[in-house]
């Protein structure tokens, strides 16, 4: 009888897979269910072949940001930009530190931030308040949109004209700002005119002033750029004043119904698709209108979805009762409404709730439990653009080690768009005259001594925003924590997520 074959050897343990295995594709699927973009930051950094997938697909980074809120560096306080730092819960003293000393050079300018003390900065509306000790005139900056109001005659001069400059993005993030609109306007809107700045060109190309649509509106307005318009809510008016950033036509948009109400409150904003829409939070439901074309074909604000937040309040706050419950509303931000809980009255608590909602998925996002409520209007402060360091640029090229250590993090050369200085420096050689009005009147805006000219004000707050900014996100990075991890285990929960990956792709 013969004797049984033996067991055949067992087979050679399958190669490992490693991360240089991972082909572009299957890395960007991974990366797309990355919580946030400074996660992705990291993680792009800690390899070449992750930062080639990042850098290399404009697809992947449109993707990435419909997917995800746009960063959110601070919560920015009124009336003094105090930043408060989710990132920052539980380091101290922190949130403060990194917004305190933003005009460290503010004693040596002629034009300064009028406040109470040295290390505040004066901030209303979203923009910073800058004076000329010497000529009384004033001007106003937003940190948020690089947007800036100049009145070149001091109120009692008679002149109560306004010039608003905005800055106008491309659609693609792989541009810089291309254009700047100057809209010259008085106080009262009865008369405005626009003025149009391309950086290829390096001209202005100036429009007739056109008739008023308002007939006398708000005088505290400011302008809001969103994609294709730049608006001024009206509310005495029940309208919006829409510049089209394309034919430079102004428009009236009226506002719906609900929201000429008085003291109806409600923000400007864009979804994900970049439309324009109006948000409100009344009786703890968000409504969100869109501009549509109606049954008669008309174009107007149609309600598009109201969202109940009852339940969400509930879970969020642990609390049963809505009473006094009260929802304050920041802005909204590429389809992403920022907005905060707390309670009023009998009801009253100690906390306030910050979060995130998305206007498609009504997902929220928890952001912050502030252990007592502010007692005042707060702003999101948030990272509108891509980083420039996950965009593929030659001029950026630099040593990826691993790790993003605090010397050569790729955030600390991310450039500041200078698009909006160059264009008001040419303004000045510009004249424009309407009525016998000249725009050469900010000269005193523009002095030659660039120690004491706004421009430098503006660039020594610009630059320490960009320092608070590098800070916040090294924070988001948690590199102090996590320093010292290894390799392998980042590359166990690669492993986890590329099982979810393969699954998605299989299913479609």
């Amino acid at each position: 009888m013969s004797s049984p074959h033996p067991p055949p050897p067992p087979s050679p343990p399958p190669a490992p897979t490693t991360i240089t295995a991972l082909n572009d594709v299957l890395l960007r699927e991974i990366f797309l269910r990355l919580p946030a973009v400074t996660t992705l930051a990291r993680a792009a950094f800690s390899c070449r072949a992750f930062l080639r997938a990042v850098r290399s697909s404009p697809a992947f980074r449109r993707r990435f940001r419909e997917l995800h809120a746009p960063p959110l560096i601070a919560f920015l306080t009124v009336p003094y930009m105090r930043g408060i730092v989710p990132a920052a819960a539980g380091r101290g003293g922190f949130q403060f530190r990194a917004f305190t000393d933003l005009l460290q050079d503010d004693d040596a300018s002629e034009w300064r931030a009028k406040a109470d003390s040295s290390s505040d900065v004066p901030y209303h509306d979203g923009y910073v308040c800058f004076t000329n000790r010497t000529t009384d005139q004033w001007a106003d900056y937003s940190p948020h949109s690089q947007a800036l109001n100049i009145f070149p005659k001091k109120p009692n001069d008679g002149d109560d004209t306004c010039l608003e400059f905005h800055m106008l993005s491309p659609d693609g993030e792989e541009q810089r700002p291309s254009r700047v609109v100057c809209v010259h306007h008085d106080r009262s809107w009865l008369w405005e005119r626009v003025a149009v700045f391309s950086s290829h060109t390096m001209e202005w190309q100036i429009f007739p002033p056109t008739v008023t649509l308002l007939l006398g509106g708000d005088r505290n307005v400011t302008g809001t750029v969103v994609r294709g318009f730049i608006c001024w809510v009206h509310k005495n008016k029940g309208c919006i004043l829409a510049l089209n950033t394309v034919t430079f036509q102004f428009s009236r948009m009226d506002l719906p119904p609900p929201l000429k109400l008085p003291f109806s409150e409600f923000i400007l904003g864009q979804t994900k698709d970049g439309k324009l829409c109006i948000v409100r939070v009344h009786e703890c439901n968000l409504s969100v209108w869109l501009r549509t074309t109606d049954d008669d074909s008309v174009e107007r604000f149609m309600l598009h979805k109201m969202h109940p937040l009852h339940t969400i309040i509930k879970e969020v706050t642990e609390r049963s009762e809505l009473d006094g419950v009260q929802v304050r509303l920041m802005t909204v931000s590429n389809g992403f409404v920022y907005l905060s809980v707390y309670y009023w009255g009998p009801q009253a608590s100690d906390s306030e709730w910050f979060m995130s909602f998305c206007l498609e998925t009504a997902e929220v996002n928890i952001l912050l439990n502030e252990g007592s409520h502010l007692p005042c209007p707060v702003d999101a402060y948030i990272m509108t653009s891509w980083p420039s360091y996950l965009i593929h640029n030659k001029d950026l090229e630099h040593v990826v080690t691993g790790g993003i250590s605090e010397d050569d993090s790729p955030i600390a050369i991310e450039e500041t768009s200078n698009v909006l200085f160059t264009a008001v420096h040419s303004f000045k050689e510009t004249l424009i005259d309407d009525d016998n009005v000249n725009f050469l009147d900010i000269d005193a805006f523009l002095l030659d001594d660039e120690k004491n000219s706004l421009l430098n004000t503006i660039t020594t707050l610009e630059s320490g925003l960009a320092n608070a900014r590098d800070h916040v996100l090294r924070i988001s990075f948690d590199f102090d924590d996590r320093k010292g991890m290894e390799t392998g285990s980042w590359w166990q929960m690669c492993k986890a997520r590329l099982g979810r990956a393969w699954s998605q792709l299989f299913s479609s």
